[in-house]
């Protein structure tokens, strides 16, 4: 048994006896492929009165995989305190900060009840694919 250094595993070999020398020659190493960051894409909210917007913030690669963290904010733009918003997150693959999951849901963080007229929040995720569908499912403005 032969180690080749391949975490440990040791790989079996099998000699092939030929009259003739066999030549193998070595295969060509593959070019890597550049990794290309997501363009932002605006995220349609169900409603004018609530806008929501993504953008990759930054990329990297690890084990084999492309990593993106995207920045969500959540604006009011109505004339009203924006109250009991919920978002719903499909296509997710990673972690979220800045909001608190309720059930299939994502709600305020704890730290925030309310978003006055006209202000913004931001929340982040990162996950390997392209930007989430974020979406409004209901708010109340008070």
């Amino acid at each position: 048994r032969l180690n080749g250094g391949n975490g440990g595993y040791s790989q079996g070999a099998v000699a092939v006896i030929s009259p003739k020398p066999v030549v193998t020659k070595p295969s060509p190493a593959p070019k890597p492929t550049p990794v290309q960051k997501p363009k932002p894409t605006p995220v349609k909210a169900s409603s004018s009165k609530i806008s929501v917007t993504q953008k990759a913030t930054t990329t990297w690669n690890a084990k084999g995989k492309t990593y993106h963290r995207y920045s969500a904010t959540v604006t009011n733009n109505s004339g009203k305190t924006l109250k009991e918003l919920k978002l719903y997150i499909d296509n997710l693959y990673g972690p979220v900060w800045g909001l608190t999951k309720s059930g299939n849901a994502y709600t305020f963080p704890s730290w925030l009840t309310s978003l006055p007229a006209g202000k913004s929040m931001e929340f982040v995720y990162i996950h390997a694919n392209t930007p989430a569908a974020v979406s409004v499912s209901s708010y109340t403005l008070a």
